[in-house]
């Protein structure tokens, strides 16, 4: 173990041994008797920066002493030191010498660390032979770049439509966003059900406005972003409700139908109903008219297809042709097999247009044939259509 010995050259301190005049023994061994030493010793540590004038370190020294980073070192010949506090040969009060330095070849093992204060790293040694404490230097604290987090893109969006066909395209536009601190580089399209699934997903190509295909039923479309750092916009800011609607759907009709010749029937039919647009579509449909009672007439079967066009919300006018088949005498006009032309108008009673509804509706129709006598051999009816 070296011994601790202090010989003055003009203003300056050669340090050349240590262990002579321990502030401290025995010798330290492990942070954990350093932290021990400075809590036990501390009415001593206290003025030993009083005398070396650095009360104010004290307390950061001792308070942050037990969670700083202490390093064991060796220290080298050369190694400065602005101070440090010693007890002479180990006894009596606490005394300091300034202007240090370590001027044997052989280094000496110790502790140092670095404790910060006004934004500043003060750095200490604490050799081990003698738990003397000495101030190495100060330092600035090296300013840390402060990065801004990434922000977000916030999301503004447009849908041409949010009505249309199943499979139809309607297009998004989310040209109304913007990204504060960088660039949208990605723009995702989803269709959500109720149950949160996803039913379908485009990721848009060449920028913000997208053509997407609208799948059938009522479903959210959401529109996501993304910057070029990675951060994409909240899931709330770009949503809307899509309903897609089928063109297809099965028809059902029933109703009574009344010949001034005289003839009464029961009717029905089904059928498929073809959206061309919201307003126009074709119906076809198969069925029987069923004589009920009457003098003249028989029981046909029904092949009708009718234009649709509907209005007021709720109205719609049937105008086509139909196929009355019988196996009646051709001879008799109350009997033939024959074309007509149909018309009928009706209202929806219940339900929505796009769920099952009921309709009301009235109905003509007679041959083409027959015009001329559509009061006596035209046929007049009442009767209900189901549409699912």
């Amino acid at each position: 173990m070296l011994l601790c010995s202090v010989s003055m050259a003009q203003a300056a301190t050669t340090l050349m041994q240590i262990g002579r005049n321990p502030f401290h023994q025995p010798p330290l061994t492990t942070p954990q008797e350093l932290i021990d030493m400075v809590q036990t010793q501390s009415a001593d540590v206290e003025k030993g920066f009083a005398l070396a004038g650095a009360s104010d370190l004290y307390e950061p020294f001792v308070s942050q002493l037990p969670n700083a980073d202490i390093k064991a070192v060796d220290f080298q010949k050369g190694s400065y030191f602005e101070w440090m506090f010693f007890k002479t040969k180990g006894k009596g009060t606490v005394k300091v010498a300034k202007d240090l330095t370590w001027g044997n070849e052989k280094p000496f093992p110790g502790y140092q660390v670095d404790i910060t204060k006004d934004n500043k790293v003060y750095t200490f040694a604490i050799p081990l032979g003698c738990g003397n404490v000495a101030l190495m230097g100060v330092r600035e604290v090296e300013p840390v770049a402060v990065v801004a987090p990434n922000k977000a893109p916030q999301c503004g969006m447009t849908v041409s439509s949010t009505r249309a066909f199943c499979n139809d395209v309607v297009t998004v536009d989310a040209t109304g966003s913007n990204d504060p601190d960088g660039d949208i580089t990605k723009m995702t399209v989803a269709f959500i059900d109720n149950n949160g699934q996803v039913v379908s997903q485009q990721e848009v190509e060449g920028g913000l406005v997208g053509q997407v295909a609208v799948p059938c039923g009522t479903n959210q479309l959401k529109v996501t972003l993304e910057d070029n750092q990675g951060a994409v916009s909240e899931s709330d800011q770009c949503v809307a409700d899509v309903t897609g609607v089928s063109r297809a759907r099965f028809l059902a009709d029933a109703g009574y139908m009344h010949q001034f010749d005289p003839a009464h029937y029961l009717f029905g039919r089904v059928g498929l109903e073809y959206m061309l647009t919201e307003d126009w579509s074709v119906l076809g449909m198969i069925g029987a008219a069923g004589k009920w009672y009457g003098l003249d007439g028989t029981t046909a079967m029904l092949v009708d297809v009718m234009g649709e066009y509907k209005f007021g919300g709720r109205f719609f006018v049937d105008l086509g042709v139909g196929g009355w088949i019988t196996d009646g005498d051709d001879d008799l006009d109350t009997e033939d097999s024959q074309l007509d032309a149909i018309l009928s108008i009706g209202s929806r009673i219940y339900g929505e247009p796009d769920a099952f509804n009921v309709s009301v509706f009235a109905e003509v129709r007679s041959a083409f044939d027959e015009m001329d006598g559509i009061d006596e051999f035209g046929r007049f009816g009442l009767g209900l259509r189901a549409r699912f």
